[in-house]
Parts: C-alpha cells; structure tokens; sequence
C-alpha cells in the first residue's frame, strides 16, 4: 500500500516497504530563517551569515566570502569590525572558489608577464 503524500511533501515509499530500515531526516538550511531572528543574539545572527555564505560558496558563487560577508552583514544591520570579518572569511577559505581561481589568474598573469610568481 502506498500512501499518496505528495501535496504535503511527504515521501510515502516507507508505506510500500515496511521492512525497509527508517533513515533519519537531516534537515538542512537552505535559506533564511526569518521567524525568530530578532531573538537571536549577536554571536547567533553572525554564525547563521556564516553558515548562508558557507552554503552559497560550496555551490560555486561568483563574489568571494569576504565579499559576501561584507554584504549579508550590511543587509542584516550587523556591526561586525574589519579584523572579524577577514577572520570568518579565512575560515571558509575551503569553500572560498572564487578567491582560489582569482589568485590563481593573477599568478598566471604575473608569470605570463615575467614578473615575480607566488
């Protein structure tokens, strides 16, 4: 028997194997939480731009973190200094695609140019 879930997001092929082994939702953030946010403390809203800009890097954006941390931080109101700024984006240098290839077309100039490579 399967259930027919698909109006309310539901997956219904539990139903057609009942020995099939349950497997945990892993929910993850995929966009803004709006609701609750003003509850948040500073330190709270700061780590959740982290964890968009993170996302938004794994999946290939064109701006690099500290880019897209300069402008989620003004979109949010948040007052957040230079020096932590450059900090977070350091942490997601994994991710940080964009910076990679940019630092990597200027070592191809320089080096295209006879001037000092990196």
């Amino acid at each position: 028997m399967t259930l027919d879930l698909s109006s309310q997001g539901l997956r219904s092929d539990m139903y057609a194997n009942p020995h099939r082994e349950r497997m945990p939702v892993i929910a993850s953030q995929d966009s803004p939480v709006m609701q609750g946010w003003s509850d948040a403390t500073a330190r709270q809203k700061i780590a959740g731009v982290v964890d968009q800009v993170r996302l938004d890097l794994s999946r290939g954006h064109h701006h690099t973190a500290e880019e897209l941390l300069r402008e989620r931080f003004t979109q949010t109101r948040l007052d957040v200094d230079d020096e932590r700024i450059i900090a977070l984006a350091m942490s997601l240098r994994a991710v940080d695609h964009e910076l990679t290839r940019r630092e990597e077309e200027a070592r191809r100039a320089a080096a295209g140019s006879g001037g000092p490579s990196a």
